[in-house]
């Protein structure tokens, strides 16, 4: 009879390779901004005042105006201007195909000092009126500022209640599996359009994960090899 010590040795061996099957690949890099912009990029529509900022601290870089700083680690980023302005921050990925998951996760706030104006979603800060955030899922090639065919999903369109300025972080959480699953390359975008008054957008702890249906033949024996003993224990016992 197989001992109770090798009965808890078979079981990690089984634990640990179904753990390596389910381990999450990181699509994204820098999604805590800890390193400034490595691995993302910035572009401010032309004539906008502000921009993104890797920002450590709780109070706006340009305006100074409170914000409650960073989600996690000590640098966020975040928008800031004293005029109207349009700004994309966006970093593209590949996903190879047979996901079986992949999620998005955010951490995001956006501080507005003037009213929600949706300009039917245009990141355009050139029309009379337009104040808001917005996050999308892009296709590869689309144009920093596309809001229509090159959004394959949006996340995001508007702004926090200005009544909590300045807003707590809302931690998101999407499933985009059915949208990348097949493999390809895609973009992520955070923008903010700002023409009315202030307007932060803040995010943090960025992240896209995938799971790989189709696991490496190492963690295949591994798992192999465990599940084999446990069915050899129970036999004997």
């Amino acid at each position: 009879m197989t001992s109770p010590h090798m009965l808890a040795v078979l079981l990690l061996i089984a634990s640990s390779a179904a753990a390596a099957l389910a381990a999450a690949t990181p699509l994204l890099q820098n999604g805590g901004f800890e390193a400034g912009f490595t691995g993302w990029t910035v572009v401010d529509r032309p004539g906008s005042a502000g921009t993104w900022f890797a920002h450590a601290g709780t109070a706006t870089p340009l305006s100074s105006i409170a914000t409650v700083g960073a989600h996690g680690g000590s640098t966020y980023a975040v928008t800031d201007q004293f005029n109207p302005g349009t700004h994309a921050l966006l970093q593209g990925f590949g996903v190879a195909p047979g996901a079986a998951s992949v999620t998005l996760d955010f951490s995001m706030f956006v501080n507005s000092y003037g009213a929600f104006a949706p300009h039917n979603g245009e990141l355009d800060h050139t029309t009379p009126r337009a104040q808001f955030g917005r996050v999308d899922l892009l296709s590869a090639g689309a144009d920093p500022f596309d809001t229509g065919a090159g959004v394959l999903r949006n996340f995001y369109f508007g702004i926090d209640d200005p009544s909590t300025n300045p807003h707590p972080y809302t931690d998101y959480t999407f499933d985009i599996t059915p949208l990348v699953a097949a493999g390809g390359n895609y973009q992520l975008r955070f923008a903010a359009v700002e023409t009315d008054f202030f307007l932060h957008l803040g995010v943090d702890d960025v992240s896209i994960d995938a799971v790989f249906a189709v696991p490496e033949p190492d963690s295949l024996a591994l798992l192999g090899l465990g599940l084999g003993g446990l069915v050899a224990v129970r036999r004997r016992a």
